[in-house]
Formats: structure tokens, sequence, C-alpha cells
């Protein structure tokens, strides 16, 4: 990937399948912090659309950043054209789920906290 990003320079295409591969190696070591970076580079940083930002919020979700996650997947949906079903399906799905891990952990959290037996 370094040797892609020395080449590619801030050419958008090649940067958007650098982060298309990142977010889709869910167990590559340091992963989502890579893909955060490579979100906030030229020529992200100042236009961020709704698909980086709905990477953006599936690496702050597997970080267990969830207030971030959902304000970029909520800035995602508001972004996105209307009549994109297609993506809208996957944004709704990866807003869901970041609920739902947030929800568990502090469920989760909340057990512990009370001295309940897991």
């Amino acid at each position: 990937m370094d040797e892609v990003l020395a080449e590619a320079g801030e050419h958008a295409k090649t940067l958007h399948v650098l982060l298309h591969g990142l977010w889709l190696g869910q167990d590559l070591d340091q992963g989502a912090e890579r893909l955060l970076a490579l979100s906030a580079r030229p020529p992200f940083y100042a236009r961020q659309g709704p698909i980086v930002l709905f990477r953006r919020a599936g690496a702050l979700r597997r970080l267990g950043r969830y207030d971030k996650a959902l304000a970029a997947i909520d800035r995602a949906l508001d972004l996105l054209p209307p009549g994109n079903i297609v993506v809208h399906a996957d944004l709704v799905r990866e807003r869901s789920l970041i609920t739902a891990v947030r929800d568990i952990h502090q469920h989760l959290a909340t057990r512990t906290i009370e001295g309940r037996p897991m």
C-alpha cells in the first residue's frame, strides 16, 4: 500500500481503491487507523463524499468511536443524491451496525459495572 501511495500521490481514484481495500481488510493491522488517515488526505479533506464518509464510519466503528461513526454515516446519508437506493441501503446497514455494536458495548459495560455475571 505504501508503494502505491508513493506512486499515486493524490490521485483520487487510486486513493478510493486503497480506501476500499482497507475497508474490506477488517483484520489488517492498523487498518482502521490507516483508513482514517488516508481519508483525511487530499482530495478528501476538503470535500468528503458519501462513500468516503461511509468508509470512515466503518473504521470509527471498528475503533469503538461510535458517536463519531454515527456522525460520519449521518453526514454520508445527507450527502447521498436522491435515487441511489443501492448505496443508501449500504449506508443504512452500516448505521444499523454502528448502533447495534454501540448498544451491545454499553449493555456489557453496564453489566460489568453493576457486578452482574456475564
